[in-house]
């Protein structure tokens, strides 16, 4: 297959991450893991089987692979220890397919970067520090040129069917749950017919890794209020960002005033409502779930004692090789902590489409795990992010209540994954 190339339009500013976490240029890995992850989940929801990297990865086994009986090289790498994502995108003894070019973009903005904070304050040997999400000035927005170089006989039409997922309803590269990665894939016709390698039923779900099935998407608009030029100011996170102080009036470190910088946002385009949205959903929203459970649905940053799910445990200083939790007073082993956890629910930051805004609210919410019943609370979430609530808390008094334009969720007796990824492509066939 000759070289794929696409371009893509940044609608909201992707992050990829490098040496020291800094976003110097446009790094592929980050790319190239991203596009891996979403090709695992849908392999997953079609009834595929695609590995664990982040436990183990497939080994190529060449004497097995020699010895296979298979009468397609699908069925033959398999035989030889190979699952179908990796394949694609390579593992041990078996090289990724392409390679993956990506140039383009320009800063976000010019200055230091921007903390959005949560309105908590944690202690630390340094002192106070205050809690929040930082907006990346380096990261990239404009059109990114994405190039995909076959280094041997590959089918790239997967690639393309990731991207247009994406495009519609998801984010590109790291950080998508802190409003990046949000793109439009310019002049990309998804071809389906790849799905016919995978079986014709798909099984239960019941998996405890990414499967497209289990994911929901939701998008919103909203338009600006009429005469009021200030009325972002009021949005929570962002009005402390711009005086540069909390609701207490204290200004505890990073958080500074960061108005020019959030204004140059808004002139591209871009409004980081995001961490609002977060905040709300993970500490101001009365969802009544156990520890366990928020742990597991809005994940944490710190690692977490495996008994009462919370941060802040401390080496015990009578028992060196134990740590002890303030928060339930039970001491665990060390090395038995609960490491850093992703959320499950995404936020993008709003962008602009035509006169008005819009955003994405989309998760992976398994079958298989945590919560009791997934699509009760899937319809719990939805009555929230319809009704007051929420946009009182994100918009202040600016009366801005987004509109609910878009929602896609599998129920749980629900099995067929292409007929999902169809439904979500627009009915391409």
């Amino acid at each position: 297959m000759d070289e794929l190339r696409i371009t893509l339009k940044t609608l909201t500013p992707l992050w990829t991450g490098g040496v020291d976490g800094n976003c110097d240029r446009l790094h592929e890995t980050g790319l190239i893991g991203s596009l891996r992850w979403w090709y695992e989940a849908i392999v997953r929801g079609l009834g595929g089987y695609a590995c664990d990297p982040t436990e183990h990865s497939c080994t190529f086994d060449e004497e097995k692979y020699r010895k296979s009986k298979a009468d397609d090289e699908r069925q033959r790498l398999r035989d030889a220890g190979v699952c179908d994502a990796c394949q694609l995108f390579g593992c041990t003894g078996w090289a990724r397919k392409f390679r993956l070019k990506a140039s383009g973009g320009e800063r976000l903005f010019d200055g230091q970067n921007v903390l959005i904070p949560s309105g908590r304050v944690r202690q630390s040997s340094k002192g106070a520090r205050a809690g929040g999400w930082f907006v990346f000035g380096e990261s990239r927005i404009g059109e990114i040129a994405f190039e995909l170089i076959p280094l041997r006989s590959v089918d790239l039409t997967p690639i393309y069917t990731i991207l247009a997922l994406i495009s519609r309803h998801a984010s590109l590269g790291p950080k998508g749950s802190n409003g990046y990665g949000v793109i439009q894939a310019q002049n990309i016709q998804p071809r389906l017919t790849w799905l016919d390698a995978f079986p014709g039923s798909s099984p239960s779900r019941n998996q405890s890794l990414p499967d497209l099935r289990d994911f929901f998407f939701a998008k919103f608009q909203f338009d600006e209020p009429v005469n009021h030029k200030s009325w972002w100011q009021n949005i929570h996170g962002i009005r402390q960002a711009v005086d540069g102080k909390l609701d207490d009036g204290t200004s505890p470190s990073p958080l500074q005033k960061r108005k020019h910088e959030i204004e140059q946002m808004i002139r591209q385009g871009v409004l980081p409502l995001a961490p609002a949205i977060r905040n709300w959903l993970r500490y101001k929203w009365g969802h009544g779930f156990g520890s366990r459970e928020a742990h597991f649905i809005f994940g944490e940053a710190q690692a977490v004692c495996p008994n009462c799910y919370l941060p802040g445990f401390r080496s015990d200083n009578q028992r060196l090789d134990l740590n002890l939790c303030p928060r339930c007073k039970k001491n665990f082993r060390k090395g038995d902590e609960i490491p850093t956890t992703a959320s499950k629910i995404q936020v993008s930051y709003a962008y602009r489409v035509d006169s008005r805004w819009e955003f994405r609210i989309w998760g992976w919410l398994p079958c298989a795990g945590a919560i009791k019943d997934r699509d009760e609370f899937l319809q719990t979430l939805k009555d929230q992010l319809v009704g007051d609530a929420l946009w009182e808390y994100v918009f202040g008094n600016t009366r801005v209540k987004p509109a609910l334009i878009e929602w896609h969720a599998l129920p749980r007796a629900q099995t067929d994954g292409r007929a999902y990824l169809q439904e979500l492509l627009g009915g391409v066939a």
